[in-house]
């Protein structure tokens, strides 16, 4: 290495000086990531008492999804019941869907319920203005179509049975007492009426 000129001789070491350093450089970054990436794993945090973990709570939706949920499952019954079925354009409609019997066409608010208060399903069947409930009017829309999504039921309601009012409560199969809109129950044939109604 003495017999070599002076700047072979500075060269080497600076490739040398290189090598160790990238290596150096190597050994401090994976000390760390191993430091920083190889913790050992937390144990999984407990559900407080009283509450359900997340691994077995139902898979009942929340609102958005149930309400997605459900004009999905409109839109598939109702064509395939035979009915056209049209989205309207824009949010400012009160209503999800245009339904075309092929002789008039109804506009059709759907709501979907999994909520049960008291032994019975709540259902919210309302629009919001200023964060407050409005009930629907006889101008906005003809019919409700209410989903109960634990019993993949439908409740086709006129206008006339929600005018005024905000909130509907619904009997599940089995309960005990009447059911005063069971006449409402699956009833898609009112879509076909003339005039959504049915009489005699």
């Amino acid at each position: 290495m003495s017999q070599l000129p002076l700047r072979i001789c500075y060269c080497i070491n600076r490739d040398e000086m290189r090598r160790k350093l990238s290596g150096l450089r190597l050994f401090f970054c994976s000390t760390f990531l191993q430091a920083r990436f190889s913790r050992p794993m937390r144990r999984p945090r407990l559900a407080p008492p009283g509450r359900i973990p997340a691994s077995e709570e139902p898979s009942v939706p929340k609102n958005a999804k149930r309400g997605e949920l459900g004009e999905v499952a409109f839109l598939h019954k109702a064509t395939s019941l035979g009915f056209d079925v049209s989205l309207p354009y824009g949010y400012i409609h009160r209503y999800d869907f245009l339904v075309d019997n092929g002789t008039n066409i109804w506009r059709v608010q759907v709501k979907t319920g999994a909520l049960m208060v008291y032994g019975l399903y709540r259902v919210g069947i309302h629009r919001r203005t200023h964060h407050r409930p409005q009930a629907y009017t006889a101008s906005e829309i003809d019919f409700v179509a209410v989903y109960i999504l634990p019993e993949d039921t439908w409740y086709i309601l006129p206008v006339r049975e929600v005018v005024e009012r905000t909130l509907l409560m619904f009997r599940p199969k089995g309960y005990p007492r009447r059911d005063i809109y069971a006449h409402y129950r699956e009833a898609w044939h009112l879509l076909r009426e003339p005039d959504g109604l049915v009489f005699g």
